[in-house]
């Protein structure tokens, strides 16, 4: 009787410590004013997010390591890099691209948000 409970106990132990660092990876975030961030996964090998930029917003300078987005809406992103010809690029929902480490500023320059996944590879 006092094995059964000691293993019922280790259990509840086990899966309370695998619950908590999922919970917390679920957290949203608004790292800028009208961008959302939840992370799905962190671990390392990648960290995974949900991202939605709001009409107008803008992630100021920021950083990524080699990344890749897949875009869960429709997508136009204004991206800024310093010393480049700023660019608007356009995607559609389903449609998915990767990129080298980069240090840009993103924003929506549309009057609908959109919602992406980015995972970034570490």
């Amino acid at each position: 009787m006092k094995k059964t409970f000691l293993l019922m106990l280790s259990v509840m132990a086990l899966t309370a410590f695998a619950i908590v660092p999922t919970a917390r990876a679920q957290d949203k975030t608004e790292p800028w004013p009208g961008v959302t961030k939840k992370v799905l996964v962190d671990n390392e090998h990648v960290n995974i997010s949900e991202v939605t930029f709001a009409p107008g917003a803008v992630a100021v300078w920021h950083s990524h390591p080699q990344y890749t987005v897949y875009a869960l809406t429709d997508i136009k992103m204004k991206i800024e890099e310093k010393g480049k010809e700023t660019k608007t690029v356009e995607f559609k929902a389903g449609q998915a691209m990767f990129s080298p480490a980069v240090t840009h500023q993103t924003s929506n320059p549309g009057d609908k948000p959109f919602t992406a996944l980015v995972t970034e590879i570490k």
